[in-house]
């Protein structure tokens, strides 16, 4: 049986349902992952304990979390990093910290945490418990526009945009050198608009990364939930960004 989603959030590429005969050895070679991946991100016990019709989660292909980004091929931002978040649900911290590193000294995470107000709207502030569980509305995080004053005020422009499904918006941006933080949701549209404080938009399952490359197949990203870099291919990309009307924040020194 797959493990509950809880916790720092999980990146997961993409899901396979079990057919009769098939072994883990066999799923994890058509996905070009490894067996153990797939046990450790779905609590496997044992390989042989597959049952036709279960739902299994797979994990990214990754390079090496020391891969320079330079060795892989399409356009590229080839000095970003990757960085593993230091609390449950900052991942839109240390994107922000992986982004400006690519520059340089990057913004660490306390700098955020210490600056950025809280806030019910995430639009406006940073919303709920950053040590809550990964996968709820209340202790949830925060967007885009929030983030801009403590980036601006640390030496860094910080462009908000919605692509709206526009891929070229995000291209173009990377085709400039400038690193993204892209927001999305890796439960599919689970969006819930609340107005206690303005009108806003939720999602369950939200999550960010920064996108520092494309080929005509895919995005490259470099996820805080593992500190790795992942390659994720478009429509499933488009998917999981349109969720939040492919909100973005490209980040450039000043």
């Amino acid at each position: 049986m797959a493990r509950e989603l809880q916790g720092t959030s999980p990146y997961v590429s993409s899901a396979h349902v079990v057919s009769a005969g098939e072994t883990l050895a066999e799923i994890a070679a058509r996905y070009g992952v490894s067996s153990q991946g797939i046990s450790e991100l779905n609590g496997l016990t044992s390989p042989d304990a597959l049952n036709v019709g279960q739902r299994l989660l797979i994990p990214p292909v990754i390079g090496s979390p020391s891969e320079p980004a330079a060795a892989i091929s399409g356009v590229v931002v080839p000095t970003v990093p990757t960085h593993v978040q230091e609390r449950n649900l900052s991942c839109e911290y240390a994107a922000a910290y992986i982004a400006t590193s690519a520059f340089g000294a990057g913004v660490p995470e306390w700098v955020f945490i210490e600056n950025v107000p809280a806030a019910q709207n995430p639009h406006w502030g940073y919303r709920g418990n950053i040590d809550g569980w990964w996968g709820n509305t209340d202790d949830y995080g925060i967007y885009a526009e929030a983030l801009v004053p403590t980036l601006n005020a640390n030496g860094y422009a910080a462009e908000v945009f919605y692509s709206l499904g526009d891929p070229a918006a995000l291209q173009a941006r990377l085709d400039a050198g400038q690193p993204v933080l892209t927001w999305l949701g890796l439960w599919g549209d689970t969006g819930v608009t609340l107005e206690d404080e303005g009108v806003y938009t939720v999602a369950a399952g939200m999550h960010v990364v920064v996108a520092y490359g494309y080929d005509d197949w895919g995005v490259h990203v470099s996820d805080p939930a593992q500190g790795s870099y992942g390659y994720v291919p478009w429509a499933e990309f488009s998917a999981m960004w349109n969720v939040l009307d492919g909100m973005a924040l490209a980040v450039a020194p000043l």
